[in-house]
């Protein structure tokens, strides 16, 4: 049995009670008309009453008594006052590290709390149920947002980031099994050629600098009459906004989504296999084509969102989102 401030005011109660119907009793023998055996009877009731209250006998008719311990803003009740839950206002807290290493990734940190814009205010007094997302820009890292509902206590959101890194992009002729570096070996593309090439993609490991995806961009002269590229890292369908232009008049151009699994950060080499169709004029010796790999990358929208594209095309804007790093395969057809 615990004694705390809800036995105090029970025990100070009946007492009271107990006085007042006694002093009563002894002025007149009966009370309101009622005898002192019946006034003894509601004496017991009231204190058998206040007695099953204390103790939570009552909590299984329904009735419960709640009380503010007021010192630290939570409440308690009482309603079994010898295992009493005291509930507290969760807290967050937010950092960043590399996905590889123990290092510790800063930047610009972006708060979203459920429907509301992303700003940088911290917003660390969350309650249970509150939609959270946490971002860092960051000029070196790409960072993957960490979403999440808050739940009781402590609530840690650490956001994992990649290190931008260098990246190996190589052509090869399928056919005459050459690079496509130079035209003095590899494939022609005189009229109704058919040439076969194979990309070849090699990351750093632990590093990536493509770790959410983006687009590869296939420049080609434009008497080439189509172009079809395959992998098991390129996507059926382009989720991507770009803007393009090519390096020059004379060359078209065709945009293929890849996914995370291209620059997954293990260093791995990836393979893409793309075959040209050329129409009925010739490419011209030592004429060049282009493959151009644009990362994805988050960004804060002009509404607070925390958008995932190639560009910022939820403002209106075709800045490139990818951390400064050019991913360019150069190649020559043959003569």
């Amino acid at each position: 049995m615990a004694f705390n401030q809800a036995t105090a005011i029970y025990l100070i109660g009946g007492v009271i009670v107990l006085f007042a119907i006694m002093a009563l009793a002894r002025k007149e023998k009966k009370v309101a008309g009622l005898n002192k055996g019946l006034v003894g009877f509601v004496l017991l009731l009231v204190g058998g009453f206040l007695v099953l209250g204390q103790y939570g006998a009552l909590s299984s008719f329904g009735v419960t008594f709640a009380i503010s311990d007021g010192g630290d803003g939570s409440s308690v009740s009482n309603t079994n006052p010898v295992n009493t839950i005291a509930t507290y206002q969760p807290t967050a807290a937010y950092s960043g590290k590399d996905k590889f290493s123990s290092t510790t990734v800063t930047g610009t940190s972006y708060y979203k709390p459920n429907q509301l814009p992303a700003t940088t205010t911290a917003y660390s007094n969350v309650n249970v149920g509150d939609d959270v997302t946490y971002w860092i820009d960051n000029g070196t890292y790409y960072v993957t947002p960490i979403q999440r509902v808050v739940g009781t206590g402590v609530n840690s959101f650490t956001a994992l980031a990649y290190q931008n890194a260098t990246v190996s992009v190589t052509g090869y002729d399928l056919t005459n099994r050459q690079s496509t570096a130079n035209g003095a070996y590899n494939a022609s593309m005189a009229a109704n050629k058919q040439a076969n090439i194979e990309i070849t993609y090699q990351g750093t490991a632990k590093k990536s600098a493509a770790p959410f995806g983006g687009v590869m961009v296939v420049e080609y002269n434009s008497t080439i009459s189509s172009v079809t590229c395959t992998g098991d890292d390129l996507l059926s369908s382009n989720p991507f906004q770009v803007t393009y232009s090519t390096a020059q008049t004379s060359l078209a151009y065709k945009v293929y989504a890849f996914g995370s699994s291209l620059d997954d950060g293990t260093g791995s080499v990836k393979r893409i296999s793309c075959q040209f169709l050329n129409g009925n004029t010739a490419a011209g010796a030592g004429s060049v084509y282009y493959v151009n790999f644009l990362p994805a990358n988050y960004y804060l929208s002009n509404d607070g969102r925390i958008l995932l594209d190639v560009e910022k095309s939820a403002n209106s804007d075709n800045t490139r989102t990818q951390i400064t790093n050019t991913i360019k395969l150069t190649s020559y057809w043959g003569a």
